[in-house]
């Protein structure tokens, strides 16, 4: 039995080169040649395996998943709210909303346990997403203007390994992990895929164009890079 589980993202390349590394969320993944057979591959992994534990151990913990209780702490652009629970004793539809350094949530008292904990996150998401949208809508406004391009839709996903993409029609789409992210770091994303709308590339051009309307890109990837962990709902 193989000591890691591994995934394997095949490319068109005729070299023979294989290539490992390792991500807090998709975990130790391979990069082969379409034509390099799953032996060596197999082999390959197992060469490693002292790189492979070495780096593993480097990795940050998960952080402990969210209870949804009064005084949790949670990001919404950079900056941390303490959450207050308001519990109704009458049925309504569950609702949050900042007030000062606190996010307010607004609940039906009669849910218990499991269902109580879901309305509660589910009303943040529900917060994130409904004035992310319009924040987000207004960075990407303001961008593709400064850069004279023009997008087609602007949609939020529920994804883990990327945080923005820019399709051949046009549709910029980004992560909703990026609505508890700084401005500045929201501003690089939104750049970078604003900046796909000229360069469908990662050319020299095109980190040409990013360094021009966020000179500190580098700093902003990185902290997406060491601090993705903090960022969950």
């Amino acid at each position: 039995m193989p000591q890691f589980t591994y995934q394997v993202i095949r490319s068109r390349r005729l070299t023979a080169g294989i290539s490992l590394s390792i991500h807090p969320e998709k975990g130790l993944v391979v990069k082969a040649p379409f034509w390099v057979p799953n032996l060596m591959i197999r082999n390959f992994v197992e060469e490693k395996a002292d790189w492979i534990r070495e780096h593993q151990a480097k990795i940050k913990p998960a952080l402990p998943e969210k209870r949804y209780e009064a005084g949790e702490k949670h990001l919404y652009f950079g900056q941390e709210y303490s959450l207050v629970l308001l519990p109704h004793e009458i049925p309504i539809r569950s609702r949050a909303e900042i007030v000062g350094d606190e996010l307010h949530l607004s609940f039906f008292n009669g849910h218990l346990g499991s269902k109580k904990t879901e309305e509660i996150k589910e009303a943040i998401l529900r917060f994130y997403l409904e004035t992310g949208i319009g924040i987000l809508t207004e960075k990407v406004n303001y961008f593709s203007s400064q850069i004279g391009v023009e997008y087609s839709q602007i949609d939020i996903k529920k994804v883990s390994s990327i945080w923005g993409s820019c399709s051949a029609s046009n549709k910029l789409s980004f992560n909703r992990k990026l609505i508890m992210a700084p401005h500045e770091v929201v501003d690089y994303v939104i750049i970078h895929e604003v900046a796909h709308l000229v360069h469908r590339n990662h050319s020299s051009r095109f980190w040409g164009l990013v360094a021009r309307y966020d000179p500190h890109y580098r700093e902003h990837r990185r902290w997406l890079h060491r601090n993705h962990l903090l960022l969950s709902i």
